[in-house]
Parts: C-alpha cells; structure tokens; sequence
C-alpha cells in the first residue's frame, strides 16, 4: 500500500509505503549523486554521497507526485494507492471551460494545445522550444484565466521572468497581443501599480522585496518565464514554493540536465504538460534552418594550464591572444547582415569590441550588465532595422529569451559546455526574417585542455538537437 497525502500547512507531498523496501526504491530512484562530497567529506564525514528529492520521511514537492505515479506504472510496480481527500483537492484545481482565443494573433495549432492542456491539469511545466511563441501563448493562458475569474477587479497574476530586459518585452509584447486585463510592470525603477491584474517583474526585485510583499503569497495565478533557472537550492526556488496559489506554470525551451534541478521545477510547478522542440519547430516551418561552423583554432607553442586555477588562466590566454582576436574580426568583418557575438566575461567583451572597431562600415555594440535596459532595447531596433550590426553581449543577458529576427550570424566566442546555455543561445537567430533563409552559427573552438571538451560537450549537444555542423581547422 502506498499512500500519498497533501501538507496543508506547507503545501508538500508526504509518500507512505507500508513496505520500507518499496518506500527506499522509489526515494533512491529520486536523487542523484552528490558530486562534491568526495571533496568535503575531506572536512565533515557526515556529507551525504547522495542527494535526494524526497525526504526520509516522505516529503517532496507536490508536483513530484505525477512523476512517482509514472515511476511505478515504467516499473510495473503494482501496488494498492490511496490518496488522501485534501490531496484529491489540491491536484484537481483545472479549468473545464470553452477556449478564448479572439487575440490579436491568430494561435498556432499547438498554441491552443499548450492552453488547453494547461487549463485543463491547472498547473503544469511547459517545454516550447526558442521562437515557439512562449509569451503569446503565456498571454492567451491568463487571459482565459481572467475570463473565468469571478471578481475581476481583484484578479492577481505574477508574471516572473528573469531579467530586467524580460520585463520590458514581455510587457510590451502582452500589449500587443489584445488581451482584456489590466498590466503592470515591476522593477527596481518600476513600482507595481497594485490595481493591475497581471503584474510583470524580474527575479531580483522578487527577492528582494518578497517579505516586505506579503500580497504575493496570495496571488490567484503564477507563471515563471525561463523556468530552467529554479534551481533546487536558489532563493527563488524557495520563494515559488511560499506562494499558495496551486496554480502554477512553468515555460521554458529546455529543462536543465541536473535530474535535481529538473525535479524541483516539476516539484513547485507541476508535471511537464506539453513538449515541442526546436527540431519539430524548424520542420513545421515555424522557425529558421540552422547549421554550424566548428572552428577549430590550433595554437603553437601555447602554455598548458592545469591545476585548480587552470581553467581560468586558459581563458585569460585565448581572450588577450592577439591572433584570435585579429581572426574574430576578420569573420566579422566578411559576414553579411547583422551578427550577435555571445562572450562569458565582462573583459573579455571590452578586449573584443575593441579589435572590432576596425570592422569598416560596421556598427558595434557591448551589452553588459551595466548597460541600460532602454539603451539594450534601442540596439535591438536598430539591430531590426539595420544590416550592417555587430552585438557583443554578455550571454548572462542575451542567452534567454531575448527575440531579435533580424540576426544572420551568432558567434559562440568563450567556449563552454552547459547544455541550456548552449540550446538557448542558439534560439537568439532562429526566429524568421524576410531577408533570412538559415542561421549560421560560428563555435569557436580552441584546441586546448579545457577547450577541447567543452567543444567535444555542445558538439553532443548539437547533435542531440538535431543541428548539421561542419567543421574546419585554422593553425
């Protein structure tokens, strides 16, 4: 017998299996290896070698319930379930009305899918591949939620979206959409005008002002845009956790490799919902095509770095190395159309921008943290609008969910291996443009210690995704 249960006063799960063996299977299925206890336990021997999303004594996430319910039916795991009423309760939060969709944009087939799904389970994680159209069909679900509210005048809904460039787009885009509720923008410049339905804000402001704003605890509809970055031990995974409503969504285009990470985010949001790829969505015509040039540079007589600070001092070298620099520009400078240039490090994009000054007739910009979000909005007008734009920027900031059409060419210039960054980067370009017929992506790849993996590492993720590559060697 298992028995699930609701936590009233925490909003948890609580897993009880009359047979401990059982309760051990399914609690071990749900962890991962805690990679930094070797190290530690150098120090403490009481670090644990495991990490685990349910707890010894049962308690998870809520949204953790769909997922053991999936485990037991993959393992043909056949055993008595009993689910407590207040449970019942709290899954079964849907809606089961008729679909609005008079907007001002036509829903895509798979948008009213998205909606319909969304409505109907009441809380749920979305995967909807860069340029499915997440902030329209975020608009269209809460719109509907607004319509079957009974007190509109005191509809809330949280609309968190990682940055402060985010906020601005996302507002300006719900604008667009002719939706029918009030909206709001809320930033550390921005206060929220707390009569509005739909209020818009960044994860910092969030954080920050969360216990000073006891009314976010008791919005009616949360939506989490990017969700991939709730990590399991982040503030803000804490903070999704104390707001009561049970309706919640997350929208992303690639869930984190970290199993953890993964199940914190259908913990606090609920189950994966719906699923569409930037493979399925270049096919059905939506997106652009894509293909990669693997630029193998190979360095003579270079030093070999190793060592705990060895990975840093390999980056100092390629980012001053004079000749990299001079064969980064020289691309550039051939390249038609606009290109976006993704750098980790703040020096690194001012060693850059520099050297690309010499690209004739070419506008160059870096966008940096400190940048302004109106001067970031600015350069991407005129990245709409112009030809002939080069765009440093930091890839913190323009890896996710920033939406330029009008990029041809995107260099990946500081390495790296993180499956999300890499997938999300790749979505900057994809987005249709009448002067564009493919994207073409230039990974740089240094022919290093540390280099050579992280290129062997998005090479895999390149073919995971289905993304042609090509490559070529430069000494």
């Amino acid at each position: 017998m298992i028995e699930f249960e609701y936590i009233r006063a925490t909003g948890k799960l609580r897993t009880i299996c009359s047979d401990s063996s059982l309760f051990d299977k399914i609690r071990e299925h749900f962890s991962v290896e805690n990679t930094g206890a070797r190290f530690a336990r150098r120090y403490s021997r009481f670090v644990p070698r495991r990490k685990y999303a349910i707890s010894n004594t049962g308690v998870s996430d809520l949204g953790l319930y769909w997922e053991i319910r999936q485990y037991l039916i993959k393992e043909q795991i056949k055993v008595d379930i009993n689910i407590s009423t207040e449970l019942q309760e709290a899954l079964d939060v849907g809606i089961n009305k008729e679909l609005f969709t008079e907007f001002e944009f036509k829903l895509r087939e798979y948008q009213e899918e998205v909606v319909k799904k969304a409505l109907k389970v009441g809380r749920g994680t979305c995967v909807l591949g860069t340029g499915a159209g997440k902030t329209f069909t975020t608009a269209a679900l809460i719109e509907n939620y607004f319509r079957n509210c009974k007190d509109k005048d005191v509809f809330k809904c949280i609309v968190l979206v990682p940055d402060l460039g985010l906020v601005t787009q996302t507002y300006n885009e719900f604008l667009n959409c002719g939706t029918s509720f009030k909206l709001t923008k809320w930033t550390g410049k921005n206060k929220p005008d707390l009569t509005a339905n739909v209020i818009i804000c960044n994860i910092g402001i969030v954080q920050s002002q969360f216990e000073d704003s006891d009314w976010m605890k008791y919005v009616d509809l949360l939506i989490v845009d990017e969700c991939h970055k709730v990590k399991a031990t982040n503030k803000i995974s804490k903070i999704i956790a104390k707001i009561k409503t049970k309706n919640k969504y997350g929208f992303t285009g690639t869930l984190p490799e970290d199993q953890l990470d993964k199940w914190s985010i259908i913990g606090k949001l609920g189950p994966v919902i719906y699923e569409k790829s930037s493979y399925e969505l270049r096919l059905e015509d939506y997106l652009a095509n894509v293909v990669v040039k693997v630029v193998n540079i190979e360095y003579k007589n270079h030093p070999i770095y190793e060592g705990v600070d060895g990975y840093r001092a390999e980056l100092d070298y390629i980012y001053e190395s004079d000749k990299r620099n001079t064969f980064l520009t020289q691309l550039c400078s051939k390249l038609e159309n606009n290109t976006l240039i993704l750098v980790n490090h703040i020096s690194h994009g001012v060693n850059l921008s520099e050297y690309l000054t010499q690209c004739e007739d070419k506008q160059v910009y870096f966008i940096r943290g400190e940048v302004e979000v109106d001067t970031r909005e600015d350069i991407k007008r005129i990245m709409e609008k112009e030809t002939n734009v080069i765009c440093v920027a930091m890839s913190s900031i323009f890896s996710t969910g920033v939406n330029i059409k009008n990029i041809h060419n995107i260099i990946f210039a500081a390495g790296g291996k993180s499956f999300v960054r890499t997938v999300q980067s790749i979505g900057r370009g994809l987005r249709k443009h009448d002067s564009k017929d493919k994207l073409v992506i230039f990974d740089i790849s240094d022919r290093l210690r540390y280099g050579i993996r992280h290129s062997e590492k998005r090479k895999e993720i390149y073919q995971r995704e289905k993304i042609k590559y090509v490559e070529k060697n430069i000494s």
